[in-house]
């Protein structure tokens, strides 16, 4: 039984009403007495619909309807005002902690669950009617809320009772403090004149905000090239772009195909004339407002009692003032600078060999960062993706957590979910088996669902005053996919990774056990809010972590856990000081805009970036004022958020959880020292207390360092080897089927130039879903579609024309080298001829609908050497099929796999079988050689598909 189940219980032999009533005298009783009706007024909705919820949970339902949301939303504007109204009224002369701060602490505990219920179901709900009714709901209570911390009479009160400075509890102090912030934001400490001038400045920054955001988002700029400037892009990509008369592909500035030319296009010229193109959006439009706006908010924070508006921003984070931020930033710039030296030099090797005596431009650095690390790394990320079914991967989560941090994880069922894959647990203390917390997962992607990774609070933890517990509830929404079956399709690296981040925040979430809810669950200081999860992403490069999540498979655990395990870690810092450098630019213009006054962006940016960027000038004619949301919204002042957070977890897994292996002890120190305070004592005090000393930066940049020198050597050997290669031999990143997104934000160095993925309104500020979005690695998603060809097959050259055959999944556009095929004498003259003007033109359509006729006259074998060959096809019910012709005995541009030509499928073949042996002479024998590109399969993999999976 939960401690609310208890009380529950001694409060019904009490209270004939079995009204929740916390016991105080005049106005204070009036208080509890309104926030008391509003929890009994939700649990006779819940009781009457006999829903059922979560155990101990009554103000959490997920599954209200359209008029019970907003009629819910009614209800909690009602009672907020009751409880205002009667704070309002209560003698100055009986102020007391009971009956002016413990009324709001307790109105805000309860009531927080129940607005989450009402503005959740608009990011998750698969009904239109209930995700319109939950947004518009989410617009009322915004908008009471704002109107509360305006009211003159509730902020006398509460500063009247701040100055009588009573004793109270640290953490109610801290509380007190709070409250009077809220009011003092709006610039209730000021005079009318001013509190008028801060209420218009703050409608000035939402519109020039708004403005900013819609100018690009509605920007058209396009492009115009042929197919020759675009060489290197997919088939796929190059079929969704609009075509004009003259052949021209055109080409828009969203972020989506801005990555695609700026990581796979070979041509230098097309790259700088998007990366110039893209840099220059809304220029016109843009810098004025932004220059404004930057204006407003100093001319606020001064309004405020603060020099400029990056030390208002970071007064409340661990950070405290921007002095600290700069040297932060400059000391980890200049400390990784002479490896993004050594980083360049081979990057510039590259563009030498490829494009001759070009100058070497920053637009350049996406493309030759992929292409050292086709060289550098043998990871096959659509191999190990086969190792990662989610079936596995969470039970491997849950293990690593428990044995970490002390806890037991159970499944709860038969309880209302939103959707019929939603599932729920529950979290207990594994030494006592007390009740932690719950927490829901919303795992696979479907129409209508919000579109990212993240956590939400839908119930913080809570004390009251009558000792009853609330505990806290969390929801992890994920982006997993199913196939057309609706079975889970295994996770990418990347996803799994992704995981761990999330499932970081749960973990924050539910240890969390501050007493009062604005200091619980993730509401903790933003510098830190990130610490947990990037900490725990450390043990995805484990061995023992990815043993565990691929379920100790014994086929598996030697070639995935030892080598590989060891590339990853190296992979992960690839090139890390360039790109750490990318963003601790771009970290830097945001703090320097917001703490000097007239700022010239233009002049900061051309300053900055060859200071930062190791001389490297930025893109000609660029400017990232006119196209930078994020220091203009949701992260203005605060866009080194990401990177302190970073710094300070690597120095806390190195300092603590060196061996990697999870160590309950320190596991638990962190849980009950660290993630226990919650936001209710200052993040440095909690960190430093934890390490023992102040953090240092020392071990982010040891861990870029690591692994330099092998990589460094190893790259310079493998370009020195290869230096007529035009083309890498790993497979081009896969690009998304339409409508899937999944492009968007792939591959672009985070927080680049480059970067654009614009903000909703919706990230206005005052949303009251507290989300926390994932953090994940941006580019890692590009790299595990990538794939290295399997070993040549040694095949006599007796003169004929060879062709690779290449297999794929139907719906996924990303082909498999299967085999080597040998033509016969007709073949060969067909070949010979292509470059005839009549060859040319029957040669591809012969030829494919030959090895076609091959192919279906054996598919089913065909089909099962092709699953052993490359396991990640074993979820596929359709394939496609494709050829390259080996020419000059080039064998390994072959087997590249761009350029494919697709075969024609069974339904569009009409050759006749019986001629297909004149063709290719014995064809059945070359087919029979198939596993000859993987030597070393056995046996043990001739199972069918079905077979494999039972």
């Amino acid at each position: 039984m939960s401690e609310n189940d208890e009380n529950d219980k001694k409060m019904e032999r009490s209270n004939p009403n079995k009204l929740k009533l916390v016991t105080f005298t005049g106005a204070a009783g009036l208080l509890g007495l309104a926030v008391s009706f509003a929890v009994f007024a939700y649990k006779s909705h819940k009781e009457k619909h006999k829903r059922k919820g979560l155990p101990g949970c009554d103000t959490v339902c997920v599954t209200l309807s359209a008029r019970e949301i907003l009629d819910l939303a009614d209800e909690i504007i009602s009672k907020s005002t009751r409880v205002h109204d009667a704070l309002a009224l209560v003698p100055l002369n009986k102020l007391s902690y009971e009956n002016v701060v413990l009324p709001l602490a307790e109105l805000e505990a309860r009531q927080f669950s129940l607005i989450q219920c009402c503005v959740f179901p608009k990011m998750l709900s698969p009904h239109d009617n209930v995700r319109k009714a939950s947004a518009e709901a989410e617009q009322k209570i915004d908008a009471h809320i704002l109107s509360c911390r305006k009211r003159e009479d509730v902020y006398r009160i509460i500063k009247i009772y701040a100055a009588k400075g009573e004793s109270i509890a640290p953490e109610a102090k801290c509380y007190l403090q709070c409250l009077v912030r809220d009011f003092e934001d709006n610039g209730l400490n000021l005079t009318a004149r001013k509190r008028e001038e801060v209420e218009r400045l703050t409608n000035e920054i939402d519109e020039l905000s708004l403005r900013y955001v819609q100018n690009l988002n509605e920007d058209s700029s396009c492009l115009f090239f042929t197919e020759a400037e675009l060489a290197g892009l997919p088939l796929e990509f190059l079929q969704s772009l609009e075509k004009t008369q003259n052949k021209e592909f055109k080409l828009t500035l969203e972020s989506r195909h801005v990555a695609a030319i700026l990581e796979l296009c070979k041509i230098a010229k097309t790259r700088k004339t998007v990366a110039i193109a893209y840099g220059k959006r809304c220029g016109d439009a843009n810098i004025p407002v932004l220059k404004k706006l930057v204006q407003s908010r100093h001319r606020l924070a001064r309004l405020l009692g603060y020099a400029h508006f990056a030390d208002y921003a970071l007064d409340r984070r661990m950070s405290k003032t921007s002095t600290r931020v700069n040297r932060f930033l400059e000391d980890i710039s200049s400390s990784l600078t002479e490896l993004a030296i050594r980083e360049f030099s081979i990057l510039e090797d590259l563009k030498r060999k490829d494009e001759g005596e070009l100058p070497f431009g920053v637009e350049d650095l996406l493309y030759y960062i992929k292409r050292a690390e086709e060289l550098q790394f043998d990871l096959d990320f659509g191999d190990i993706r086969q190792y990662f079914p989610v079936s596995l991967v969470l039970p491997g989560v849950f293990k690593i957590c428990q044995d970490l941090f002390g806890i037991k994880i159970e499944e709860v069922t038969e309880i209302d979910v939103w959707y019929y894959d939603v599932r729920a647990f529950a979290v207990f203390d594994s030494g006592s088996g007390k009740l932690l917390g719950y927490f829901y997962l919303d795992m696979f992607t479907r129409e209508g669902k919000f579109s990212h990774s993240c956590v939400v609070a839908l119930q913080n933890n809570a004390l009251f005053s009558n000792g009853a517990c609330q505990i806290p509830v969390a929801l992890l929404i994920a982006q997993f996919a199913k196939d057309g079956g609706g079975e889970a399709v295994p996770l990418g690296f990347s996803e799994v990774v992704n995981l761990f981040h999330e499932f970081g925040h749960v973990v924050q979430h539910i240890c969390n056990r501050a007493s009062f809810a604005r200091f619980s669950g993730l509401r903790v200081d933003p510098d830190f809010r990130e610490i947990p999860s990037q900490l725990l992403e450390n043990w995805c490069y484990e061995s023992f972590t990815l043993k565990l999540i691929s379920g100790f498979r014994q086929d598996i655990t030697k070639p995935l856990v030892d080598e590989v395990c060891k590339t990853l870690k190296r992979w992960r810092y690839s090139f890390s000081a360039l790109k750490s450098l990318q963003e601790i630019l771009y970290c830097l213009f945001d703090q320097k805009i917001y703490s000097d006054d007239d700022v010239d962006f233009v002049q900061l940016i051309r300053t900055l970036h060859p200071k930062v960027m190791i001389g490297l000038p930025a893109v000609e004619g660029t400017n990232p004022a006119s196209c930078f949301p994020r220091a203009v919204i949701g992260s203005e002042a605060t866009c080194y958020s990401r990177i302190w957070s970073e710094v300070f977890a690597a120095d806390i897994y190195a300092s603590k959880f060196g061996d990697g292996h999870p160590n309950l002890y320190t596991g638990m120190q962190f849980r009950d020292k660290v993630l226990a305070a919650g936001g209710g004592k200052e993040a440095m005090e909690l960190v430093t207390s934890f390490l023992g000393r102040e953090p240092s930066t020392q071990a982010f940049i040891d861990n870029r360092t690591k692994y330099i020198s092998v990589r460094l050597n190893r790259i310079g050997h493998v370009a020195r080897s290869m230096d007529k290669v035009s083309m890498s031999l790993n497979a081009l990143a896969r690009l998304p089927l339409k409508n899937t997104g999944r492009f968007e934000e792939i591959g672009l160095a985070r927080h680049s130039l480059f970067t654009s993925r614009t903000p909703c309104r919706e990230s206005v500020p005052r949303r009251m879903v507290f989300v926390v979005e994932a953090k994940g690695k941006k580019g890692m998603a590009a790299r595990q579609y990538q794939r290295t060809p399997p070993p040549m097959p040694k095949i006599e050259d007796d003169g004929n024309p060879r062709f690779v055959i290449f297999i794929r999944m139907a719906n996924v556009y990303l082909w498999y080298p299967l085999s080597i095929i040998a033509g016969g004498t007709t073949a060969k003259i067909m070949v010979a001829a292509k470059d005839n003007l009549l060859g040319k033109y029957i040669y591809k359509d012969t030829i494919a609908r030959n090895i076609a006729a091959v192919i279906y006259r054996d598919e089913k074998e065909i089909q099962k050497t092709a699953i052993k060959q490359h396991r990640v096809l074993r979820s596929a019910t359709e394939f496609r099929y494709g050829y390259k012709l080996v020419e000059n005995g080039n064998m390994r541009a072959a087997l590249s796999t761009s350029d494919v030509i697709e075969l024609p499928t069974q339904d569009q073949l009409k050759t006749v079988f019986d001629k297909v042996k004149d063709f290719f002479g014995d064809a059945k024998e070359s087919f029979g050689k198939i596993s000859s590109l993987n030597p070393g399969t056995d046996g043990e993999s001739e199972e069918s598909p079905d077979e494999k999976a039972k």
